[in-house]
């Protein structure tokens, strides 16, 4: 087993573990190699990676992570209504402006046309 070091377009280095098997069918050494992580540049030790592609998944249904659940204060039940309150405030004030920019974008259109189309 050998470890192979590899940077890629952006400069980050992986390490990576490669391993020689014969393949019967074809008759030749094939190797496999598996990622075992990042290489960290001050130290030059392998920082672990999950050795999945792409993102993680999102969680279904607005689950909370166990760890997240866990960290989170409790919340009292005037908080939960004081924040409410505080929402549709926000929505209400937030409907007033849409409207007020609406207002807004057709007098400036009505200034450009008679200014000539600019």
């Amino acid at each position: 087993m050998a470890i192979l070091k590899y940077a890629n377009q952006s400069g980050t280095v992986y390490a990576y573990s490669s391993v020689s098997e014969w393949d019967p069918v074809k008759k030749c050494s094939r190797s496999k190699r598996k990622c075992l992580g990042r290489v960290d540049p001050e130290t030059g030790d392998i920082i672990p990676t999950s050795g999945k592609r792409g993102r993680p998944p999102k969680h279904s249904n607005g689950d909370v992570p166990a760890e997240v659940r866990d960290n989170s204060k409790a919340v009292s039940d005037g908080e939960i209504l004081k924040l409410k309150k505080e929402c549709e405030e926000l929505r209400s004030r937030n409907k007033d402006l849409e409207m007020e920019n609406q207002k807004l974008r057709k007098a400036i259109s009505g200034i450009r046309e008679c200014i000539g189309g600019l």
